[in-house]
């Protein structure tokens, strides 16, 4: 049964990653991958083996021992019960082995099962290592028994040397604790993992609720209470340490002691601009206080006197109340109880919000916006622009639309490695042997290495701003400007044999300036040249035989492409991750050269 849980796991595992179940690369396949590049070829031949490998990973975790381990990850759904505290105990252990790490302090009390090393120096040279009787002595040479146990280490390291100093005089000792005892401690009751456990003599509450695995998602962490002899001899609130850092209130264990995990009562929601919005445990009599603290407090956007939205349940209507209190020391004494929900509002005025204008202002520089200011009104706080201010060319950034573009490049790569596979396993022999992976190659390595600025294509110029409210939009924070001075020259990329610029000429058209550039190189599409204007639109080109093309104007960029040899279905899943990859460039480009 084992095995093919194994095996439904593997399988589950590959067909989740959307890989392809084969278990080898044949001589035909490897054939078609020699054109790559070698981190290319790496990469393609890794995915198409990866499934030979899962089965070994898979086995090794199966058989994998270690101390901890993780607990299940609980979906959404489920951690919306889970209160502030529960993730400490993230992992659970996978044995109960004794801790003997823990440091000893003069304070620990000794007692049967300790083991201790008695170095003697001077007249009579001695070492005895043993451990504590069942009787509490420990043998000390020469000198006899003496009795240890109830005493701490401490006080046992002075009985012992005033006890050598006395009957062998000229000799001076040296006590180490070397291994502790161990003690068994009882977890019970809402714990995550129930049971008895054997732990160092030296383990707290803290410790044995850690290598337990704490508590499930009912248990209490504020009312766990220690047992001895069948007597409550104390009560361990975790939040002490956890909202304050207090470590005071922590237990030291002996041996039998049960910790018993108990429902916890009470539970608050704390929501909205708090520091550390979750669900709370509270203890009968606490107050909104007590929950403001756990908390965090109040994030920086919220007034000084904020606004509470109290939800409680009406234990007589057995109806939710909710009500708008503003905040202060009298609200502060509020109790509150199980089920109650306290959200605090956000004042969006409070948060603060810039853009950064450059280029050709009166004034650039970084701006604060407020709320609904839009780009005519940061425009006329830097004063306008300058008389050399191109704003045909102005360029609009928003990270925003940066992170979408990014993601898209990417997913692309991974779309085309997929195809090349694809490709590998559908094509043998002859068949494959006309098929080129150079374009994939390309276009992979420079959909992953390309950082896109997120420009916004729109138009800057003053007029369209007054008169379209559509242009003159709400800004965001971070978005960026940039307006550049009038540019002279005409950009030629791609596939020509000398990719520049050329001074712009107004009875130029796009052949006069791709004939400057020397001309298409052979490995140049003709049916796809791109232009790009300065304002970021991007069109395809269209030759006309009879009449010159002089749509072109000053700073835009020609973007050649290459041709995507092979198969009609390769050039069309190409040409469009070409055209978008080329508009990214320019515009790249466009805002170098402007900061040069």
């Amino acid at each position: 049964m084992t095995i093919h849980l194994r095996s439904f796991f593997t399988f589950l595992f590959i067909f989740s990653l959307g890989l392809p179940l084969f278990s080898a690369v044949s001589l035909d396949q490897s054939k078609l991958l020699e054109d790559l590049s070698p981190d290319q070829r790496a990469s393609i031949e890794e995915k198409m083996s990866q499934a030979n490998s899962l089965e070994d990973e898979i086995e090794e975790a199966f058989s994998k021992e270690g101390f901890l381990v993780e607990r299940p990850k609980e979906n959404d759904n489920k951690c919306l019960e889970c209160i502030y505290g529960y993730d400490l105990f993230r992992f659970s252990p996978s044995t109960f082995a004794p801790a003997n790490i823990i440091p000893v302090t003069s304070s620990y009390a000794l007692g049967p099962g300790d083991q201790l090393t008695v170095n003697y120096y001077g007249v009579h040279e001695r070492t005895k290592k043993a451990f504590i009787s069942r009787a509490g002595t420990f043998d000390l040479p020469i000198v006899g028994s003496v009795n240890l146990a109830g005493l701490t280490f401490g006080e046992a390291q002075n009985l012992v040397r005033k006890k050598i100093q006395e009957e062998l005089i000229g000799t001076e000792i040296t006590i180490e604790l070397n291994e502790l005892r161990s003690i068994t401690v009882y977890v019970l009751g809402e714990a995550y993992q129930p049971g008895a456990f054997t732990l160092s003599a030296l383990s707290t509450v803290t410790n044995a609720l850690f290598l337990s695995g704490g508590v499930n998602k009912l248990g209490s962490l504020r009312n766990i209470q220690i047992k001895r002899a069948g007597k409550l001899v104390n009560t361990y609130d975790l939040y002490d340490l956890l909202a304050r850092g207090d470590t005071s209130t922590d237990f030291r264990l002996e041996d039998g002691d049960v910790i018993f995990i108990p429902f916890r009562k009470k539970k608050v929601t704390a929501g909205g601009s708090f520091k550390r919005p979750h669900l709370y445990e509270l203890l009968e009599g606490e107050t909104l206080k007590d929950v403001i603290l756990f908390a965090g407090g109040f994030n920086s956007e919220v007034s000084i006197n904020p606004i509470i939205e109290y939800s409680t349940i009406n234990r007589i209507s057995n109806k939710r109340e909710i009500s708008n209190i503003v905040y202060s020391n009298k609200n502060f004494k509020k109790e509150v109880f199980d089920g109650d929900v306290v959200n605090v509002f956000e004042y969006s005025g409070l948060k603060s919000h810039s853009v950064e204008l450059k280029g050709q202002f009166i004034n650039p520089g970084v701006y604060s916006i407020s709320e609904g200011e839009t780009i005519l009104d940061v425009i006329s706080k830097a004063g306008g622009y300058t008389k050399s201010a191109f704003t045909e060319g102005a360029i609009f950034l928003r990270k925003e639309v940066a992170d979408l573009e990014k993601e898209g490049f990417l997913r692309s790569a991974d779309n085309l490695e997929q195809i090349m596979i694809q490709i590998v396993q559908d094509s043998t022999g002859s068949e494959g042997a006309s098929i080129s992976f150079e374009p994939f190659n390309t276009l992979i390595s420079k959909l992953r290495e390309i950082e896109p600025v997120g420009r916004v294509v729109t138009s800057l110029d003053t007029l369209d701003l007054k008169t379209d409210p559509y242009a003159n939009f709400e800004l965001r924070d971070g978005d960026s400007i940039y307006i550049p001075k009038r540019p002279s020259s005409v950009t030629i990329v791609g596939e020509v044999l000398n990719p520049t610029s050329i001074q712009y000429y107004s009875q130029n058209d796009i052949e006069d300036y791709i004939a400057l550039a020397g001309g298409l190189n052979f490995q140049a599409d003709k049916n796809r040249i791109y232009i790009i204007n300065p304002n970021g639109e991007a069109q395809s080109y269209k030759r006309k035989y009879l009449r010159k093309n002089n749509n072109i104007i000053s700073g835009s960029t020609i973007v050649v492409t290459r041709s995507a040899r092979g198969t009609f279905k390769v050039a069309q899943i190409l040409a469009p991750i070409v055209a978008d990859l080329s508009v990214s460039y320019a515009a790249i480009s466009a805002i170098s050269n402007f900061n040069r």
